[in-house]
């Protein structure tokens, strides 16, 4: 996900959206049932701006319940939000109570192991997660924006990315609208001035990705080295500046597939939209910021971060939200890794030192940790340190074990958890099994506590030899982390050396084969620290 900078009316809107709803228990009800799948029928128009939906909810039951709850935004007549009409089970109706933002079935009497399908009638006026508006164009459209969690606006569901499920969407609008959607369309066809576009996933997603796109579009149809459909959906007003733009998604695509494995979905269909955010990685739907069109080219970073998620954040997702670095960590350290393959080294270290920077200024106003647990489920989730620290501590494991062992770390820790969830606790455990090495304390320090080092460095040159120093100077804990240091004589000449640093400070003597010129640390940019001038 891409956030859209400069917008303080935006991310206003955003908390006001983005505020965790009151009275839910999420791990109570995690422990008690599982969804299945969601049939969604959603009925639109052009008179109004009321949706007429229907639900098919199927769930397995973990233990014996005799009540448990949906999450559905509620409204009344004269207002916006979902009213529920029915609730029922084969048939029968089911008694329900419709909360502000729930609804609970209170006499279900589901024993451990059952398996049942709910009905759900509603209809109302979204609040939040389906936007209905105008284009930059002007023209109507309807597209699905669940992240974090505002698809209960719209659906009735589970709004929480630990419950993944199959979700199958069967759209009916005006026919003059081009409907796109995550998963497959098995058909879709027009008549009576109405289209109905039917589509489903093979794999189960976290609801933050159960989206429909519903807008006049141009579709150009593409096809990844591996044989993916790729397709560009955008606005016709712009319809040549988007299919130059968004047919650079075929490269990052393929650099992904050779680097981590092959695409987990059956088509990737990019397409311009009314999202908040700059991007937003639906699984095999992601959706642009309609701003990303400019015919220029100058999105290629931006779809190489939407499409690394449908890896990371799609298929393997976070289990609970303070554990987002692994939709967003991953996604930016993968796009520096598309950088450096596609670009060169020069632009991958120029990537590091900018994301660095971005981290570094972050910490001045407010300094925590990547996994920061007093978080509310809001817009503040999608910071700094979840994006460009958590890639920065990716790459430092990267230059710790190699290149050869990191990449099966991602790819290990992928094949482990693909179409599930995953904790930090789960990719430490990973790479201490790939690499038979402790990252405890590596784990703890970069992932769990606030702040980085603060180093200076002092040196003197003797004859041959030079006497470092090395110190830190941040408040919080002393870290303990591998530093490289180059130093530097006459003509070209050089020596490296690996200082373990493992105390606030450490002084050393090195013999050289030659007198020293210049002491540099860090040289190749593989250290996430902030150099104190002094």
């Amino acid at each position: 996900m891409f956030l859209v900078r400069s917008s303080p009316a935006l991310l206003i809107s955003m908390l006001l959206f983005l505020a965790p709803a009151a009275g839910q228990d999420h791990r109570l009800r995690y422990e008690s049932m599982d969804v299945l799948s969601y049939r969604f029928e959603v009925d639109l128009n052009d008179s109004t701006d009321i949706l007429r939906g229907v639900a098919d909810i199927e769930i397995e039951f973990l233990k014996d319940v005799d009540q448990f709850y949906l999450d559905l935004s509620s409204g009344q007549a004269d207002t916006a939000g979902m009213i529920v009409q029915a609730v029922t089970e084969n048939g029968k109706k089911v008694t329900f109570e419709q909360l502000s933002d729930q609804i609970s079935l209170t006499k279900v009497q589901a024993s451990k192991g059952t398996r049942r399908t709910y009905k759900i009638s509603y209809h109302g006026i979204p609040t939040d997660g389906l936007i209905i508006s105008k284009n930059k164009f002007g023209d109507r459209t309807f597209f699905g924006d669940n992240w974090p969690d505002r698809g209960h606006h719209w659906l009735p569901l589970v709004d929480h990315p630990s419950d993944k499920a199959v979700v199958e969407f069967l759209v009916h609008a005006p026919d003059h609208y081009q409907v796109v959607s995550v998963g497959t369309r098995q058909e879709e066809f027009r008549e009576g001035g109405r289209v109905t576009s039917h589509w489903l996933t093979s794999y189960p997603l976290s609801t933050k990705m159960m989206v429909i796109g519903v807008s006049p579009f141009e579709v150009q149809h593409l096809e990844s080295a591996s044989g993916i459909p790729v397709s560009s959906w955008v606005y016709p007003q712009n319809k040549e500046a988007g299919f130059l733009d968004y047919s650079m998604a075929l490269q990052p695509l393929d650099f992904f597939e050779s680097y981590l494995a092959p695409y987990p979905y059956k088509k990737l269909a990019n397409v311009q939209s009314k999202t908040v955010y700059g991007g937003m990685e639906n699984a095999s739907c992601i959706f642009y910021h309609e701003r990303s069109v400019s015919g220029e080219q100058r999105i290629e970073n931006l779809l190489a971060h939407e499409i690394a998620h449908q890896w990371f954040g799609d298929a393997v997702s976070e289990l609970d939200w303070h554990h987002i670095w692994i939709s967003e960590g991953f996604a930016t350290y993968l796009t520096d890794l598309y950088i450096e393959h596609t670009h060169g080294r020069e632009a991958f270290v120029a990537s590091m030192l900018d994301e660095k920077g971005q981290v570094l200024r972050f910490a001045r106003r407010r300094l925590a940790p990547i996994v920061d647990t007093t978080l509310p489920i809001s817009a503040r989730l999608l910071n700094k340190n979840v994006y460009e620290k958590a890639g920065w501590v990716l790459h430092m494991l990267r230059h710790d074990m190699g290149d050869e062992k990191f990449r099966e770390c991602v790819q290990t820790f992928y094949e482990k958890f693909k179409f599930e969830n995953a904790l930090t606790d789960d990719f430490l455990e990973v790479v201490e099994s790939v690499t038979g090495k402790e990252y405890d304390n590596f784990f703890q320090q970069w992932f769990h506590e606030a702040g980085h080092p603060v180093l200076s460095y002092e040196w003197k040159a003797k004859r041959r030899t030079i006497e470092l120093n090395l110190k830190q100077h941040q408040e919080q804990h002393e870290f303990q982390f591998p530093i490289d240091i180059e130093i530097r004589g006459k003509a070209g000449k050089s020596v490296r050396k690996t200082v373990e640093m493992d105390a606030r400070e450490k002084a050393m003597i090195i013999e050289l084969p030659f007198k020293a010129k210049e002491v540099l640390i860090d040289p190749d940019t593989w250290l996430f620290y902030e150099l104190k001038d002094l």
